[in-house]
């Protein structure tokens, strides 16, 4: 069994290269390689040979309107049209329709199925500070990927798992919780992070990380460019890159809906998104159109093999 990685990028899409989009202005050579060698722009040739997928896959569904965030990611994890379900885009938090859905029928769900729940195949790798615990419960208000991962019974990480270097902040760096929460945990560079991920990633049948900065620069919210974001995000991919296996190890990086490629406008945008796929198993996204067949594909690719051993996490770096 391959290990699938997923890292879910919110807020990224693929429109045509020019001035205004720091997808094909910046130098992100770890990006590249993920496209095979292209900028992540519309223009980038789809990819799918060997072990390598890479492809613009749809985020309207059939609806108009913007795709936003609550059924553009219960689509993703769930592989069920949560668009059409909601009968508009919906978000950013789960549309009602969504949340039946995301308690039974999620990714770590059908992981579960396959590999026995006894095993816990499936980790959430993001660490969340008291405070969004507090939050949360007191509004019942859980994001997607957390309601996901709550409904799977998979744990949802906190501060002790992220000083013990078993949870990555949202930011990578956790300069968040150092600087806004004004909590003494341990800084690592977008590079540690991406190592300390893969390590983490490896006890697993599947590992979801959530990256939501994206999204948040794309809206113009907060005082991080989108520049200094996805020169954060090419050190933590060419990091994870260097370290990895592609013979048993399968990444896969996907996001929910365009923004970021355009920072003129603040809204979500129109634009296909990108998926990748690399490693053992890759072969099974080369089809995949739209976000409703993710979920379908990382199934298929944790039949396409076998892994001998998951070593035990040791927490490094």
């Amino acid at each position: 069994m391959p290990g699938v990685l997923f890292v879910f990028l919110d807020g990224i899409g693929l429109e045509p290269p020019g001035a205004g989009n720091p997808l094909f202005v910046n130098d992100l050579p770890a990006f590249r390689t993920l496209a095979g060698g292209h900028d992540w722009t519309s223009e980038a040739p789809a990819l799918g040979t060997g072990d390598h997928v890479f492809r613009l896959i749809d985020a309207r569904l059939g609806t108009d309107g913007l795709p936003q965030s609550g059924t553009g990611q219960a689509t993703l994890f769930t592989g069920e049209n949560c668009v059409e379900r909601a009968g508009r885009h919906f978000g950013p938090f789960p549309h009602s329709t969504a949340k039946p859905v995301l308690a039974e029928r999620t990714v770590f769900h059908k992981v579960q199925a396959r590999f026995g729940e006894s095993e816990a195949p499936c980790a959430f790798a993001n660490a969340y500070p008291p405070r969004f615990f507090a939050h949360a419960q007191k509004r019942g208000r859980w994001t997607v990927t957390t309601r996901a991962a709550r409904g799977a019974g998979v744990r949802l990480r906190r501060r002790a798992d992220l000083d013990a270097g078993r949870a990555l902040a949202a930011d990578l760096t956790a300069d968040g919780w150092r600087e806004h929460l004004n909590l003494d945990v341990p800084r690592r560079t977008p590079a540690q992070a991406g190592r300390r991920l893969l390590h983490l990633s490896r006890d697993y049948a599947f590992t979801l990380f959530e990256y939501y900065l994206t999204d948040k620069a794309g809206h113009g919210r907060g005082p991080r460019t989108p520049q200094s974001i996805l020169v954060d995000l090419d050190a933590f991919f060419g990091a994870l890159l260097d370290d990895f296996r592609p013979e048993e190890e399968l990444l896969v990086v996907a996001s929910d809906h365009g923004n970021l490629e355009d920072p003129s406008r603040k809204t979500h945008t129109l634009a296909p998104v990108p998926l990748v796929a690399y490693g053992h198993g890759a072969p099974a996204f080369a089809d995949v159109e739209d976000l409703t067949g993710v979920v379908p594909a990382v199934l298929k690719a944790l039949r396409a093999g076998t892994r001998a051993d998951r070593p035990s996490l040791e927490p490094t770096g």
